[in-house]
């Protein structure tokens, strides 16, 4: 069988670890045949990737996630065989880095307001990236200074502790998800506005691991299924039972399924390249259809 993980990030996404060149290195090490890059609202990896991808006998199939809003609910579509050459890609990253450098300093100075602690913005700057600051990141520093080892709301983050796996990760999910302290909405794309893009640069869209964004509001994500082409049912972020239950929601809405990781690298050590929870031998069938459906 193939080894197939249909999502994973370079550093082009401010979360992201490797570059390209190192992701594939990594796939190759991963015995990967097919990949696909989708960082967070960026095509700029995908060339470099697929020409790495090449050199290396791996196929790389050109991906996109993009933030956007369906309903209410913060929704990450993925883009699968877009024409990442439209300059459209390149006009979607600008509207949503011109924002991000405003609202993540707003969304941290309502979560240091939130929980009582103060940061200087000589900290704060010395945590951001590209002018954002990523809530990775900001984890990441309180967790490994040790004048912050008092805070008993950072003790579940820290080892042993119950949201210890993926530290970085849960505390982002705790703190800055959609109806957090930290959020911010600011402007989205409406998922209609990103199905259209993904599908007139000969693309096919993808609800990227429902289970984590809807969190059970299934007449949502049913009403999603209608619009779209395909649904990631094997994910990192699904159980067992989101699994089956996310394969009979997209199998009876018409939808293709897909698997992908989220492979980003430090902030998620917990997640492993091309090892996907759920995608067993009744799976595959379904993937490699799938991987018709996106070459088509």
């Amino acid at each position: 069988m193939k080894k197939i993980d249909l999502h994973m990030h370079t550093n082009i996404s401010a979360d992201g670890t490797f570059t390209p060149e190192e992701l594939l290195e990594i796939a190759q090490k991963e015995n990967m045949d097919v990949i696909a890059v989708c960082d967070h609202n960026s095509v700029r990896a995908v060339a470099s990737a697929i020409e790495e991808g090449k050199r290396k006998g791996i196929e790389v199939i050109p991906g996109i996630e993009v933030d956007c809003l369906f309903e209410g609910v913060n929704v990450h579509m993925t883009g699968y065989g877009i024409d990442v050459s439209d300059k459209r890609y390149e006009e979607l990253e600008q509207f949503y880095i011109r924002q991000y450098l405003e609202i993540t300093w707003i969304g941290v100075r309502n979560f240091l307001k939130s929980v009582a602690l103060e940061l200087s913005d000589d900290v704060l700057n010395s945590i951001a990236v590209r002018g954002m600051i990523i809530s990775e990141d900001l984890a990441e520093y309180l967790l490994t200074h040790e004048e912050y080892n008092h805070l008993e709301w950072l003790k579940p983050y820290r080892p042993k502790g119950t949201r210890s796996v993926n530290p970085n990760l849960n505390f982002y999910w705790d703190y800055f998800s959609q109806g957090k302290p930290g959020y911010v909405e600011g402007k989205k794309k409406t998922a209609q506005e990103t199905i259209e893009l993904i599908h007139s640069t000969g693309g096919k869209a993808v609800i990227a691991h429902p289970g984590a964004n809807f969190k059970g509001q299934d007449d949502i994500v049913g009403r999603l299924m209608d619009l779209v082409d395909g649904v990631e049912v094997f994910s990192s972020y699904h159980s067992e039972e989101e699994v089956e239950h996310y394969r009979n929601m997209a199998l009876e809405h018409g939808c293709f399924l897909t698997a992908g990781s989220d492979f980003h690298g430090h902030h998620k050590p917990s997640i492993v390249m091309g090892n996907i929870p759920g995608l067993d031998e009744k799976g595959y069938p379904e993937l490699m259809k799938t991987l018709h459906e996106i070459g088509e």
